[in-house]
């Protein structure tokens, strides 16, 4: 239910932010609207994701087995245990729908998901240090050249053009959410949706600045891990645990920026958007909220047709 957030929230760890959510975690592709489709893309996830991390990787023959069973083996484990957890947090989400909600309503249900933040860490990292342990210095620099490449296209969408030109793009991917969820929104709703983002604190560029944060703490990672292959006074199994604590140091610090200006513009944007989405959710009518709510029952129904899929 974002309505005014432009960049990714501090509060996901890397791998869970960029692999679990292109495609694991249904929760990206719930807009799409089509059963069938959904049931389609989480059953072909561990492709998808393969095509993504190749995308910035590119995988050598010897690689793309291993890495095809361990996107198999995590989207197993995340049919088991995440899409319980995310049919119990829609079915809590469908009587809210009629109601008020307030901004501590609306934090409330993040923390819900930043609950099993340690467990999805913890089954994370042994995947993405096996992983990380085969790359070479030359597929580090394909993923900096990919970051590069991903920085710009994103500085062109965000930061070109005029302030009015990026205002109007901010309230414009939030009037894209709200359709989504609500269906038409009134020319009123549509100012409303301005207002919000205008006063949502979005800075391009400290949210680039958090951004590459995070892009030189996963290269500092992998490089560590790279480097433990050439030590000759560890075994497969100690460079394997050594691998598995620098990917656990990583996760836990990589999405907490440690310059305060920083970290303090990350948490002040994740209340702002608390506050919008109660706000803008307060003053839809009730056919609209009608509307939310069958959309959440339908997401239900596919959330629990796939937990049922083995």
């Amino acid at each position: 239910m974002s309505i005014i957030n432009a960049h990714p929230r501090s509060k996901q760890p890397s791998t869970m932010n960029y692999a679990l959510k292109a495609a694991l975690s249904l929760i990206c592709v719930l807009l799409l609207g089509s059963c069938s489709i959904l049931e389609s893309l989480y059953e072909n996830s561990p492709q998808l994701v393969f095509w993504w991390l190749d995308s910035y990787v590119d995988f050598k023959d010897a690689q793309v087995s291993n890495v095809k069973e361990e996107l198999k083996a995590l989207q197993k484990w995340h049919r088991e245990t995440q899409l319980p957890q995310m049919l119990l947090w829609t079915q809590d989400l469908i009587p809210l729908a009629a109601l008020d909600l307030s901004p501590e309503q609306t934090c409330g249900l993040e923390q819900k998901a930043l609950q099993t933040v340690p467990e999805v860490m913890e089954r994370l990292s042994p995947s993405i240090a096996k992983i990380a342990t085969t790359l070479s210095a030359e597929q580090l620099k394909n993923i900096q050249s990919t970051f590069e490449k991903k920085d710009k296209e994103w500085r062109k969408e965000w930061m070109s053009g005029s302030l009015e030109d990026q205002l109007e793009h901010q309230t414009e991917k939030g009037l894209e959410q709200a359709r989504d969820l609500y269906g038409r929104i009134s020319n009123a709703q549509k100012l409303e949706l301005r207002d919000l983002a205008q006063h949502s604190g979005f800075e391009p560029s400290k949210s680039l600045a958090i951004k590459r944060y995070r892009q030189e703490e996963t290269l500092k990672a992998l490089e560590k891990i790279r480097l433990l292959k050439q030590r000759g006074d560890l075994t497969t199994e100690a460079q394997t645990k050594a691998a598995e604590l620098v990917v656990r140091d990583w996760l836990n610090g990589a999405f907490r920026p440690k310059d305060p200006e920083l970290l303090q513009y990350s948490e002040h944007r994740l209340r702002v958007n608390c506050e919008a989405v109660a706000s803008f959710h307060n003053k839809t009518t009730a056919e609209q909220r009608s509307k939310a709510r069958k959309k959440l029952v339908f997401y239900e129904s596919v959330i629990a047709k796939l937990m049922q899929i083995r």
